[in-house]
């Protein structure tokens, strides 16, 4: 008779968080968003408090609100959140034309770019939770 050997079932979740339309030029939010995916979600957060820019507290409420909304609503455990992935795309442009020098058209356009941000994180149920 062949015993049947069952794997351990997988607690691990992922939880993502989607941030559309943010008012800052994707290649400022990439360089901060680059350095804080090879943190834990806890030390990226104390780093980006003491940060002062604007991606970096876009970055912050943005990862407190995807670490709380995992921690309360999906039963994850805290200690063990780690990034799965952080990605930060276009958004749309706004643009206008430029008239610093009366009706002629010769430094283009102005435009005015915004950033999609995703971000998930994966972390371990709590004990003592069946979800």
């Amino acid at each position: 008779m062949a015993k049947t050997i069952q794997a351990p079932i997988s607690t691990t979740k992922i939880v993502s968080f989607l941030n559309r339309n943010i008012k800052i030029s994707p290649r400022k939010l990439r360089l901060l968003a680059n350095t804080i995916k090879k943190l834990t979600p806890a030390t990226a957060l104390t780093q980006l408090k003491f940060i002062n820019s604007k991606s970096a507290r876009l970055l912050y409420s943005s990862l407190r609100s995807l670490i709380s909304d995992a921690s309360h609503n999906h039963n994850l455990d805290p200690a063990t959140f780690l990034f799965d992935k952080i990605t930060v795309d276009d958004g749309p442009k706004f643009k206008r034309m430029d008239k610093s020098h009366s009706s002629r058209f010769s430094r283009g356009l102005i435009q005015k770019r915004h950033s999609r941000l995703y971000i998930s994180l994966k972390g371990e149920a709590k004990n003592g939770s069946k979800s």
